[in-house]
């Protein structure tokens, strides 16, 4: 069964929202694996300022948000998986 996508409500109707994670930054392109593991270029002047690599990206009707919680939560597994591995 194909993963859903999430939906977001916007002025003219519900649109599928993408989810992207930071892979590396240069100083004009931005380089974010999708959901499907896809690598995707984007222009670094239409991220939210102080993007870093590893945050958690949304993209909805050309609109890029920094998914702050979600970022925190993959960092916090990562960190906990790190844990186990060397204890």
């Amino acid at each position: 069964m194909p993963k859903l996508q999430p939906l977001a409500r916007h002025r003219k109707g519900w649109e599928k929202v993408m989810k992207y994670t930071i892979d590396r930054i240069s100083e004009i392109i931005v380089i974010c694996e999708d959901e499907n593991g896809d690598m995707v270029k984007v222009q670094a002047s239409a991220l939210p300022e102080g993007v870093r690599e590893g945050d958690i990206l949304t993209e909805a009707d050309g609109t890029w948000t920094l998914e702050l919680e979600e970022t925190e939560r993959r960092r916090q597994r990562i960190r906990e998986k790190l844990r186990g591995l060397t204890e």
